[in-house]
C-alpha cells in the first residue's frame, strides 16, 4: 500500500473559508437595518422641527418646584 500524497492536499486554512451564514449572522444584520433606520428617522424628526438647536412655536416659561412650595406655606 503506498502512502498518499500530501503535497497536493492543502490544509484547510481559516483565510479559504467561505464564511457561513447562520441564524447570528442573520440577526446582525437585522440589528444593524434597525439600527440605520432609528437613525433615519431620528434625523427626519429633527429636521421636521427645524434642525439642531431651533424651537419651533412658543417656548413657555418654567416655574421652578421650590417657588410653588414657598408659596403655598406662606
Amino acid at each position: 500500500m503506498s502512502q498518499p500524497n500530501l503535497e497536493s492536499v492543502r490544509a484547510p486554512s481559516i483565510l479559504a473559508k467561505k464564511p457561513q451564514m447562520n441564524v447570528y449572522m442573520v440577526m446582525l444584520i437585522i440589528a444593524l437595518l434597525s439600527l440605520l433606520f432609528a437613525c433615519l428617522f431620528l434625523y427626519l424628526e429633527i429636521r421636521e422641527y427645524g434642525g439642531w438647536g431651533a424651537e419651533k412655536g412658543k417656548v413657555s416659561a418654567m416655574v421652578q418646584p421650590w417657588d410653588q412650595a414657598s408659596s403655598m406655606w406662606a
